[in-house]
């Protein structure tokens, strides 16, 4: 690398720097306790992080103040998660029925670096990450570009956005086209069968979700996991159990679902 293009690097970092600083300090809560250390408290996990020496932490504060403080659209609509199974961001549906909440794939995966960071160097990074979790959207973000991955089958589709304001309509596309299964809920909720088999077939295969429910002529509700159907009846075992017996019972003899919870 030549000195000018060296030189040109480094005065556009200092030069994003300053950007970031000021609109770090109009934004977010920032505070000097002893010794000079600046604090800020985190908008998701309200816990309290020091921010010296510390530029991708401010880079990820200042993504999720647009989530939950200047998008007005994605209010309701999304739940974050922070630092969760190793990825900086984690963006989710909000489910909206307390009872039907089954283990779901992020719809976003975001990983932050700081500002003066190569995010091609990181490419391989996000999409193992995308891979793994079975999610389709990822985002690298260092404050100065916003890259978007989209997964399709083994391919990934890799775009430049201008702003943040991007990303709200890239939520708002994925979180509309996600068949989050509410329906089929509310009619096996109302004793409808066939929608109660196309829940467990989808959610109650293995030991993530707890499934209540009630059959008839039985008093108490049922919580069961390793669902599986053959023929006309249904199989399972209870949850909390850890007898290799399996439990039955006739489909004719479903009377209600009551929850799906992760």
């Amino acid at each position: 690398m030549s000195y000018k293009i060296f030189y040109s690097s480094l005065v556009n970092s200092k030069i994003f720097m300053v950007y970031l600083n000021a609109e770090m300090q109009k934004k977010l809560n920032i505070y000097v306790k002893k010794y000079n250390q600046q604090y800020t408290k985190c908008l998701i996990r309200a816990i309290e992080i020091p921010i010296n020496g510390r530029p991708e932490e401010l880079v990820r504060q200042m993504f999720i103040h647009f989530l939950i403080k200047e998008s007005e659209l994605l209010a309701n609509k999304i739940h974050i998660k922070v630092e969760a199974n190793n990825h900086d961001i984690e963006i989710y549906k909000k489910q909206k029925n307390d009872n039907f909440k089954p283990h779901q794939t992020p719809l976003i995966i975001v990983e932050v670096k700081r500002e003066d960071a190569l995010l091609q160097n990181h490419y391989n990074q996000i999409q193992r990450y995308l891979t793994k979790a079975d999610c389709n959207i990822g985002i690298l973000y260092n404050y100065q570009e916003i890259i978007t991955f989209i997964r399709k089958n083994n391919h990934f589709e890799i775009n430049y956005l201008k702003s943040l304001k991007d990303i709200q309509e890239l939520i708002l596309q994925n979180n509309n086209s996600n068949d989050d299964g509410l329906l089929l809920f509310e009619k096996a909720q109302n004793g409808n069968f066939d929608s109660f088999a196309a829940l467990i077939s989808k959610y109650g295969k293995y030991t993530t979700n707890k499934v209540v429910f009630k059959v008839k002529h039985q008093q108490s509700e049922i919580e069961g996991y390793l669902f599986n159907i053959q023929e006309n009846k249904v199989y399972y075992k209870i949850c909390g159990q850890y007898s290799k017996k399996q439990q039955s019972f006739d489909y004719q003899d479903f009377e209600k679902l009551i929850s799906i919870t992760y």
